[in-house]
């Protein structure tokens, strides 16, 4: 048996542009599970009446680059998460990156507005934000 290839998610890193460059960015502190983008593609109908088999037939049309969502600590006083919480009340549109522990490194880069921002407060744990990015456009993927 071969042993896996597999890469550990720890380590994942989830940064925010500063706005003032394309390749300036800040890292988000302390992320916890990081989900998306969630890469997905919408179809057209095209069923007619030879379809074969009874059978309904699409073809691709748009792209969809979904939400990419997290949970992290919350700190109130840190700029990271109040530029978050800034940019959801002012529906700013930010460049954001993903950046995963492989080596070489590999990084999505997208733009997104902050469409969920929730602050979690349980008795027995952490405060929390759990953040949604709402991502327009493409994602571009840079092995």
């Amino acid at each position: 048996m071969a042993e896996t290839q597999g890469v550990v998610g720890y380590g994942t890193k989830i940064l925010i542009g500063d706005g003032a460059s394309p390749e300036n960015f800040d890292e988000i502190p302390e992320p916890k599970d990081i989900t998306g983008p969630q890469l997905t593609q919408e179809f057209a109908e095209f069923t007619h009446q030879q379809s074969p088999g009874h059978f309904r037939e699409y073809k691709p049309t748009f792209k969809v680059s979904g939400d990419v969502s997290f949970k992290c600590n919350y700190l109130p006083d840190n700029l990271i998460v109040q530029r978050l919480e800034s940019d959801y009340a002012d529906q700013t549109l930010r460049n954001f990156k993903e950046e995963f522990p492989t080596s070489p490194a590999e990084t999505y880069l997208f733009h997104a507005y902050v469409s969920r921002f929730e602050i979690t407060s349980p008795m027995a744990g952490p405060l929390e934000a759990n953040i949604t990015l709402h991502i327009t456009g493409p994602v571009t993927m840079n092995p």
